[in-house]
């Protein structure tokens, strides 16, 4: 059996402002780099065997910390990224809503329905991280491992793996900043263990 830890980044400045970063890119915020720090502690008593991790800065500043004490090889993945957000990327949520609000209403609501014009689709996020996540356990079996994506990467793999619809990913619970979701991989089934965990947060 492999575990996967898939844990999502710490709050960003992006965050922060209510901006959609995507492919792009912004600094951990205190609060972001604090809680990372706090999910180091509880997560030091798990032997990992190796960290894979989203290329984006993020991604890595959130993994530079979760591994600080650990000497773990440490690869970085293109397909561990978020969905990629076209337009959107970099602009505020309130200033998405002005100018595209029926497309961000149905990407936000009814994904089911939201087309992906300029942006990249839920089933294409879902295939790349699938895809990884699978190669990934054929080179480690019954070990855990350690991943830093992110929350619509982390959402479709949730949905991929419990055989849900489109329409039913942002079924709650959210994937808040350094979250973690364990789900597990035995011979060729899939199983979800837990979503969302922010235990450390409390």
């Amino acid at each position: 059996m492999t575990t996967f830890y898939l844990v999502r980044h710490g709050e960003t400045k992006w965050n922060q402002e209510q901006r959609l970063q995507g492919w792009l890119d912004s600094p951990l915020t205190e609060n972001g780099r604090a809680a990372a720090d706090k999910l180091q502690q509880q997560l030091q008593h798990i032997p990992f065997a190796v960290a894979y991790c989203s290329s984006s800065g993020r991604a890595r500043e959130t993994m530079d910390i979760l591994t600080v004490h650990r000497q773990l090889p440490i690869y970085y993945e293109n397909d561990l990224r978020e969905i990629f957000l076209g337009d959107w990327q970099g602009n505020k949520i309130e200033d998405i809503m002005t100018l595209h609000g029926f497309d961000y209403e149905l990407y936000t609501n009814y994904p089911a329905q939201f087309v992906a014009t300029h942006t990249e689709s839920f089933g294409a996020v879902t295939e790349r991280a699938m895809f990884t996540l699978k190669k990934i356990a054929e080179h480690h079996r019954d070990e855990s491992i350690l991943i830093v994506s992110h929350a619509v990467t982390i959402k479709c793999i949730v949905n991929a793996i419990l055989q849900r619809s489109i329409s039913e990913l942002w079924t709650a619970p959210s994937i808040h900043g350094t979250s973690v979701t364990v789900v597990e991989r035995q011979g060729q089934q899939w199983l979800v263990k837990e979503i969302g965990n922010v235990h450390h947060l409390q």
